[in-house]
């Protein structure tokens, strides 16, 4: 083989050996970009080394570009093209790669990137000022190990493209698209994270929606509670609630969360807000609703009727804290949110994998918590024949923009009403037998 004669094929370079009786030697290697580029073999060495050597300053240097065969002579070229670029702007490309080293030091890769963020999401709180479940977290790292890890783990994050993305979300999308739209909200989130600790400057989620990635969107639910489905959820909360204070066991609800329930039920509001309730929040009949605790971010009133107030009642005599429906597993904290969610489910038979066909509200139709509030709009539309738009204020929802300067409180008469006329409708059909004329308030107080 004549070893000088420059490289040209990658047949030449898988050919090119050590002499006999040499410990190293180098070819010169032809390149588009200049001279200088060489493959050096030697001796023990099953690798061979891509070197460079340029004049800089009137100064011979050189550097390794990389090995053979991890490097393809095409590759050797194009980095030989890179720092040739370099030297004729009179650049030391050794510094150029010391600096980019440091550069990819500092870097995270998306499975650093996640590794950080689910660390301070398990601990970050939410709307409700309390941090994600377990069962949350948890299903957060899986969607993450299934359907984003292993395309992903090994990116550096700034070089995850908006197209890669979609890729590997649409690939998610094609085996579970409900799960696809849910790892589009891990991604969001995670790339937030990674923007605010400046690893980038674009967030690549931006502007990136269900429908680009063919996943479905969430669909909306229109499950609601009849009054005697109403009626039957009141009597099954009171044949399982507690008799005293005491913790609850697998078929027994303590007070505070047998009385929280029937508070989602008398005022439409979402979960977190009644679980966080404060005692300073209330005055006389009105609850106010601090705007760091609503969705709309609007400060929010609510009407106590008479049952309602009896609920507190009740709980003013258990609770010594500054939280109305205190847990009965930590002095003075609040119940959590996820303890109505359990609990319903639990009374339909649904808290488990495994459907307990004995459980008192099994025959009914799925609910959840947020469906007593879909119960408590719909009724105070349809039955008590409230204004829809009335309704909407009760429940707290942003204004349409039209309404953006409307003065809300001129209608809080009407709102008053109809939480009174509600609240009879309760009392009379859904807390007591709806033939009686009797009403029965387990545990209320006069």
């Amino acid at each position: 083989m004549d070893t000088t004669k420059a490289i040209t094929t990658p047949a030449e370079v898988a050919a090119f050996t050590l002499p006999e009786g040499r410990q190293k030697a180098r070819r010169a290697v032809k390149s588009k970009h200049g001279a200088g580029l060489s493959l050096e073999v030697r001796a023990g060495k099953s690798i061979k080394l891509w070197m460079y050597r340029f004049n800089l300053g009137g100064q011979q240097r050189e550097m390794m570009l990389g090995s053979h065969p991890a490097m393809t002579l095409k590759r050797a070229r194009e980095k030989h093209a890179a720092a040739a670029e370099l030297v004729k702007k009179g650049l030391d490309p050794r510094k150029q790669r010391a600096s980019e080293k440091a550069t990819n030091l500092a870097a995270w890769t998306m499975q650093d990137a996640f590794d950080r963020w689910i660390e301070h999401y398990q601990h970050a709180l939410g709307r409700n000022q309390q941090p994600p479940t377990a069962k949350t977290v948890s299903q957060q790292r899986g969607r993450w190990r299934r359907h984003l890890a292993p395309r992903l783990a090994d990116f550096y994050v700034r070089d995850v493209s908006r197209r890669l993305l979609i890729d590997v979300l649409e690939q998610a999308s094609s085996k579970a698209k409900v799960e696809a739209r849910h790892s589009l909200n891990l991604m969001r989130q995670l790339l937030r994270y990674c923007q605010k600790r400046e690893q980038i400057d674009v967030n690549p989620t931006d502007g990136l929606t269900p429908a680009d990635i063919a996943a479905s969107a969430s669909a909306p639910r229109k499950r609601h509670l009849s009054l005697p489905e109403l009626r039957q959820l009141w009597q099954a909360i009171d044949d399982a609630r507690a008799d005293s204070v005491r913790k609850a066991a697998t078929s027994v609800l303590s007070i505070p969360v047998a009385n929280a329930l029937k508070m989602l039920i008398l005022t439409g509001c979402r979960r977190g807000e009644v679980v966080f309730m404060r005692w300073n929040e209330v005055n006389k009949t009105e609850w106010t609703i601090p705007a760091e605790r609503t969705k709309s971010r609007r400060q929010h009133k609510v009407y106590l009727c008479p049952l309602a107030l009896e609920l507190l009642a009740e709980q003013r005599q258990l609770a010594a804290g500054e939280f109305v429906f205190t847990s009965t597993q930590s002095n003075g904290k609040p119940l959590h949110p996820d303890s109505l969610s359990t609990t319903v489910a639990r009374l339909q038979g649904r808290a488990r994998k495994e459907h307990d066909e004995t459980a008192p509200l099994y025959h009914l139709e799925h609910f959840t918590t947020h469906d007593l509030r879909r119960s408590f709009a719909t009724q105070a539309t349809e039955m008590l024949m409230a204004d829809p738009l009335l309704v909407e204020m009760m429940l707290a929802h942003a204004p349409p923009k039209l309404m953006g300067t409307y003065n809300r409180a001129a209608r809080w008469k009407s709102q008053v009403d109809v939480w009174q006329r509600w609240g009879e409708t309760v009392a009379s059909r859904v807390a007591s037998d709806p033939g009686s004329n009797v009403v029965a308030l387990r545990g209320g107080l006069a």
